[in-house]
């Protein structure tokens, strides 16, 4: 049967379920069926559908939640998501020619509809763009004049503007602006950055517009505010942090007074991540100008406070070559191509990060913020969801001769067993972490370690986190629980502790390179 054949299905109701699912495969289609969010993350990584209908509602893991750890894995990022809710949500990711969202109570007809849509979307999105009524350049009609007419004349459609390297979509129905992104940037952010192209491409095509709105705002209250932003950033910006200065917090985030506004939290979550000021506002989810103000005033303040300092760059250099060298970097490629035969993709490797409390894979990510190459999931940092309990790619490290690594954190709880095959392709390693006060869990972090290793001998690297040297009873007992060898190491870190996550991640690929370890 054709691969574009095979649809995942899971609903809470189980007659729900059988009906649709049963309608589908009178339509010729193949159903694989799951009863909660982690059988469904398990069944996408082995199975391969061409899409997955999801309800929001699940068990063990929401549906959400699915969709952004299958989006953050390249080998289920494209799949088509057609989301069942009971009412209407603002789903993060949320790809607007692709996915689709329901609402309870759906027919079978309706999803069928939805499929073949989100078939057409992922297929046939280009070919739709191309059928153009009305084009030209930005330098001939700016963008606003442009939103005027095609608000005044009641169009629907997608306006496609691109600019050297970058393109941006405004997706308009009936004159209304429902949306507008660049990227993974979306709503007036993105519109309001997009007003700011003067010299370009444009494409207006005529299409149905079936997404969520996302910008309620009037097309003439849009147009003035973005133009004034503009216009106030023109006048202001000897004023604003330039994009390629670097900031840091100069006090605790916890001693800042309650009720503060939501940019404020934003931006101060982010600075630890994206010190240059370009990438925070790249990251941050207000308008720039907002952001450039925000980072302004918090600087006027004495909350941050910019980095003048050259040495410490310098100091990053130096660590570069301490981690890995580009060589090193090739070579680890190489033989994980050579060796691992069941790597799909030798470009993009894996490390379980798994914890004895969810707090420390924050500590971890935090200490790690200083590694060149480093990044985080954005949602890890902002979201409260993600950093109380997190699961799935939390940040990568990029490697020289383009190899990424997945920090990839996974639940130590034996139910979720199933989980730790089906995220394991492409595992190359493990850190385990373990809270020097309170080793009850270590028992299953030891359960977490065997399974893996009786799938794949790799190496690990065990790291307690503790404010004082470790006691010699404690690294005993540790040793016992993990079942760990006498030459294997242990590393003490607290939280913000850069040297030791250095030289955690460098013993690590040490141990990579080693022949024992890429062995099959």
């Amino acid at each position: 049967m054709a691969d574009n054949k095979k649809i995942l299905l899971t609903f809470h109701d189980k007659d729900n379920m059988s009906a649709i699912g049963e309608y589908l495969k009178q339509k010729g289609f193949r159903i694989l069926a799951a009863n909660d969010g982690a059988a469904v993350m398990e069944i996408a990584l082995n199975e391969k559908p061409s899409i997955i209908i999801v309800e929001l509602d699940l068990p063990v893991i929401d549906g959400e939640r699915v969709f952004q750890i299958l989006r953050n894995n390249p080998h289920t990022a494209n799949l088509p998501f057609i989301f069942i809710g009971s009412e209407a949500v603002d789903i993060k990711g949320f790809r607007r020619d692709i996915d689709s969202l329901l609402l309870q109570p759906v027919k079978g007809e309706e999803i069928l509809k939805r499929i073949n849509s989100a078939f057409a979307g992922k297929e046939g999105l280009k070919a739709q763009i191309s059928d153009k009524e009305i084009e030209g350049r930005l330098s001939h009609i700016s963008l606003g004049d442009l939103l005027q007419i095609l608000h005044l004349n009641r169009k629907e459609g997608v306006l496609k503007v691109s600019h050297e390297d970058e393109e941006g979509l405004i997706y308009i129905k009936e004159g209304v602006i429902y949306n507008a992104a660049i990227g993974e940037m979306e709503r007036e952010k993105a519109l309001f950055r997009l007003l700011t192209w003067h010299d370009g491409k444009f494409e207006f095509s005529p299409k149905l517009i079936d997404i969520p709105q996302k910008i309620h705002r009037s097309a003439g209250n849009l147009l003035m505010e973005g133009m004034r932003q503009y216009d106030e950033w023109n006048k202001a910006k000897e004023q604003l942090p330039k994009p390629d200065s670097k900031m840091k917090l100069k006090v605790d985030i916890s001693s800042l007074p309650k009720g503060l506004k939501p940019i404020i939290y934003e931006v101060m979550f982010l600075i630890d991540f994206y010190p240059t000021v370009k990438d925070l506002v790249d990251h941050c989810t207000f308008p720039d100008y907002e952001v450039y103000q925000t980072l302004a005033g918090l600087v006027r303040k004495g909350v941050l406070e910019n980095i003048k300092d050259k040495k410490g760059e310098e100091k990053l250099g130096a660590d570069v070559r301490k981690i890995l060298t580009s060589s090193q970097a090739l070579k680890i490629r190489e033989k994980v191509s050579n060796r691992w035969k069941d790597m799909e993709d030798a470009t993009f490797g894996k490390i379980f990060i798994v914890a004895s409390n969810d707090n420390l894979v924050m500590n971890l990510v935090d200490s790690c913020k200083e590694l060149p190459g480093f990044s985080v999931n954005r949602q890890f940092i902002t979201s409260p969801m993600y950093r109380e309990n997190p699961l799935g790619d939390i940040a990568t490290l990029k490697l020289h001769g383009g190899m990424e690594i997945v920090l990839f954190a996974i639940p130590r709880n034996v139910r979720m067993k199933p989980l730790w095959k089906a995220f394991s392709k492409n595992i190359i390693g493990m850190i385990i972490v373990c809270d020097n006060e309170d080793m009850r869990d270590a028992k299953q972090l030891s359960s977490v370690k065997d399974y893996m290793l009786s799938l794949r001998r790799i190496p690990i690297i065990y790291a307690i986190s503790a404010r004082k040297d470790i006691e010699r009873g404690q690294e005993e007992e540790f040793r016992r629980m993990l079942a760990m060898k006498r030459e294997e190491r242990i590393f003490a870190f607290e939280p913000m502790d850069h040297d030791k996550v250095f030289q955690i991640f460098s013993s690590f690929f040490s141990y990579l390179l080693k022949d024992e370890y890429i062995s099959g």
